[in-house]
């Protein structure tokens, strides 16, 4: 019986390490087909508007632009992806006496399209878009009414699509309610997208759309995608038929709380960077995931970049690769801040991974 009951012992333990090594060899072979990310292609600085305590740029079709907030509320300034300063333009309509920019993006002409509201001639307070041609001069402009604009893009036939929300959206029973619309120069508005009510039915909801880092805006050649990471919700708008797919994003308890930037790759693939502070051990974790959302399933997933997940004190320097901020998307080459890259962003591309490959 002793000889039995050894006998037994030493099949469980045998099998018991068989097993121990096919799930360590998944583990691995799970870790070698996570996507990648690329040694630094392309690096740039710009001292006049990247630094502590400046107010944090747009980057939007190979654009980095900066809205002045002390010198002239209504002056927006766009560099290229090598620092150079391109273009300063005072984004105001026509008819305007004193207004503020709130955000902007550039055009596919080289341009600026920008958001914000002020002070008519006529004395009136208004909510604008305005958009200007590759000098500067202004081209066209058109009135929002009571939408609050937050972010703009524009997508390939010339047309923008801003996220925002209805200033009485929370007191008046009739305010329309939806986040996202779409806008034509020539024709007005367009139409209008994804109702705050099904983001968040709480009081407090246009947070979800008004909070920086919360939502994300991106006009793609063939696609409008919006983030609404607060809400753990993503949604695509087709540019052309204005079909709406929506997924609820699966978000793990480790993946980060706050999220540092979202872009679309030329290619299509989408990007969110993440960030965590602090956990019981008063330790950051910050990475890069890649955001996966099939048609056909409501669920979109978040892989992460192999890495790029880093945990260390945030008190102390960080490693080198340690990844901090997505800016957004050069084509297919995504653009970010990492440490060791320089003081700038830099660019870098991420492999496809062997298992979405296939």
């Amino acid at each position: 019986m002793k000889i039995r009951y050894q006998f037994c012992e030493i099949v469980l333990v045998t099998l018991l390490w068989m097993c121990f090594g096919e799930i360590t060899s998944a583990q691995d072979l799970s870790e070698q087909d996570l996507p990648t990310l690329s040694p630094a292609l392309h690096s740039a600085l710009y001292p006049e508007v990247m630094c502590v305590h400046c107010i944090v740029p747009i980057w939007d079709h190979g654009y980095l632009l900066h809205v002045e907030i002390d010198r002239d509320p209504a002056v927006v300034t766009m560099y290229d992806k090598n620092g150079n300063k391109v273009l300063e333009a005072r984004m105001e309509p026509p008819d305007a006496a004193k207004v503020s920019i709130g955000s902007a993006g550039a055009t596919r002409t080289g341009g600026i399209v920008a958001i914000g509201g002020g002070i008519m001639k006529d004395g009136s307070g208004q909510r604008f878009i305005v958009k200007s041609d590759a000098t500067g001069r202004i081209m066209q402009s058109a009135r929002i009414g009571d939408f609050y604009p937050r972010q703009v893009c524009e997508v390939a036939d010339g047309t923008v699509w801003v996220l925002g929300y209805e200033s009485n959206d929370h007191v008046a029973a009739e305010a329309d309610k939806n986040v996202l619309r779409h806008y034509s120069f020539e024709k007005g508005l367009l139409g209008r997208f994804v109702s705050l009510d099904s983001i968040s039915k709480l009081r407090d909801a246009s947070l979800h759309v008004s909070s920086s880092r919360k939502s994300f805006l991106s006009c793609g050649k063939d696609r409008v995608s919006v983030l609404f990471w607060s809400a753990a919700q993503y949604i695509e708008v087709d540019a052309a038929s204005e079909k709406v797919t929506r997924w609820t994003v699966a978000v793990s308890s480790g993946v980060g709380g706050r999220a540092s930037g979202f872009a679309v790759t030329e290619e299509g693939r989408r990007f969110v960077g993440l960030g965590n502070c602090c956990d019981q051990d008063k330790k950051r974790t910050t990475g890069l995931h890649e955001l996966k959302a099939d048609s056909g399933t409501p669920v979109a997933t978040l892989v992460p970049v192999a890495g790029t997940i880093t945990r260390y004190d945030p008190n102390k320097i960080a490693p080198d690769g340690t990844f901090f901020y997505l800016w957004g998307a050069y084509g297919n080459e995504l653009v970010m801040e990492r440490q060791g890259d320089g003081w700038g962003p830099s660019w870098a591309k991420v492999s496809t991974s062997v298992t979405m490959a296939n």
